[in-house]
């Protein structure tokens, strides 16, 4: 079996931290903003585009340092490595974010949803707006919003890196 020249531990490595730090910049430049806690669709799609971005730079660096050989597998190894290296370190500051810069950052969150809420539908009960805060409350545990967070990005990464791993992929001859 031949070896390969680049490896995915290192692709993983700097591709996982560009997608890390290019979150962390889109998140600063939210703060900036005081946008950081209103989660748009633009900021959700945003927040894709690096990692799919991030994902399928990698899996092309990792095939040119290969003599253009990558299989499924080692696309699925590395963008999924790249996702969850990206993404802890995105959460990572989003907790340092919420914690230290700006500890009112979930309350904020919650009267710009139940505001929104209520504009889009000006019969809402006093009922709902209760189970929007206590929704609100549950995730505000930094472990809980954490946990989701990192299996939505696995999820997201593992189906991007299967779809752009198909496209990438060129097996070695046998």
């Amino acid at each position: 079996m031949l070896e390969s020249k680049g490896t995915i531990k290192s692709t993983v490595l700097n591709y996982g931290l560009i997608m890390g730090g290019l979150t962390v910049a889109f998140t600063v430049m939210l703060f900036l903003m005081d946008m950081h806690y209103q989660n748009s669709s633009i900021q959700q799609w945003t927040g894709l585009l690096i990692m799919a971005g991030s994902i399928v730079f990698g899996q092309l660096a990792f095939k040119k340092m290969n003599d253009g050989f990558i299989s499924l597998g080692e696309g699925m190894k590395i963008g999924i490595g790249i996702a969850a290296l990206g993404s802890a370190i995105g959460i990572a500051y989003g907790i340092f974010q919420g914690s230290v810069l700006d500890p009112d950052t979930m309350t904020k969150a919650m009267d710009y949803a139940i505001d929104q809420a209520i504009q889009q539908n000006p019969e809402i009960g006093d009922e709902i707006v209760e189970a929007m805060e206590g929704a609100f409350e549950f995730f505000a545990n930094p472990l809980i919003s954490s946990s989701i967070g990192m299996a939505v990005s696995l999820f997201f990464g593992g189906l991007i890196s299967l779809l752009t791993g198909l496209a990438v992929k060129k097996n070695r001859p046998a």
